[in-house]
Parts: C-alpha cells; sequence; structure tokens
C-alpha cells in the first residue's frame, strides 16, 4: 500500500504502520520459527551421537593442553541445559545423583566416564556454565584430576 498520491491520508498512514508492524511480526516469527526447527535438529542429532572410539586419546590431548596452561580441569562436553529432561534442576542443585538425570549422549557420555575414566582416579563434576536472563544456559562436563586436598 502506498500512502502517496490520491489516497495520502492520516488514516492511509496509520494503516501504511500498521501493515509495516504486522510484516514484520510475520517475519520474526517465521525467523523464530527456523531458529526452533534447527534447533531442534541439532538436539535430536545431539542425543542421537555416540561416544567414539578415540575418545580417549582425544580426552588425553585435551587433558595435555590443559596441563601445559597450568589448570587442573578440562571442559569436556557442553550443551544447553534445557536439552536435559529436569532442564538442570539436578545440577544447579547439587544433587550428588545429578548423573541419573540424564538421558541420551549426555548419560553416554557418562557412562564412559564410569568405565573408562572414574577407574584411572578422574573426577567428573557438571555445572551450569552461564545463566543468560538469570536461566540456566549451557551445562558443562568438567574432568578433573586434582586430589581433594588440593581444592
Amino acid at each position: 500500500m502506498s500512502i502517496f498520491g490520491k489516497e495520502f491520508s492520516a488514516d492511509a498512514v496509520r494503516n501504511f504502520i500498521k501493515e509495516k508492524k504486522e510484516a514484520a511480526a510475520a517475519e520474526l516469527r517465521a525467523y523464530e520459527a527456523a531458529q526452533k526447527a534447527e534447533r531442534e535438529k541439532l538436539k535430536a542429532s545431539f542425543e542421537e551421537r555416540e561416544v567414539k572410539p578415540e575418545a580417549l586419546d582425544r580426552i588425553a590431548t585435551l587433558v595435555a593442553k590443559q596441563i601445559d596452561r597450568g589448570e587442573k580441569q578440562a571442559l569436556v562436553l557442553q550443551f544447553p541445559s534445557d536439552w536435559l529432561p529436569d532442564q538442570g534442576r539436578a545440577i544447579t542443585n547439587r544433587d550428588p545423583e545429578w548423573h541419573t538425570k540424564l538421558e541420551g549422549f549426555p548419560k553416554r557420555a557418562h557412562d564412559f566416564f564410569e568405565k573408562e575414566l572414574a577407574p584411572r582416579g578422574f573426577q567428573l563434576k557438571a555445572e551450569i556454565l552461564d545463566w543468560p536472563g538469570g536461566m540456566p544456559g549451557d551445562v558443562g562436563f568438567i574432568l578433573t584430576w586434582k586430589r581433594p586436598e588440593e581444592e
């Protein structure tokens, strides 16, 4: 709609503004729907993921790099907290049984830790890494190798 020419009036201007706002809102809704669909695809792909056979070597390489930096821990997995069945509440509340709330790939990653890394003396902690808008953001699985008395 044009506001110029014979149609020029205050009503035409208001209608023009209304149509522009409606078009912008429709565009935003379409964008948000596309983003949500893409996020769901990513989540599905993440959930289906398996721990790769070379995981232990990759973790050892990461740990070596962290040691060179003087660190005593390494972030080994990061994903959105809303991908957990409880949206990360067990982690936020420091529930000692937080790992029992895991499903999909996070559960397989924790099982890998229990089978391969815990017997080697490593510890695994889960933390909420960020708080966008005051809500839990990403979860991090952090591998540590320091003794409790070193904390």
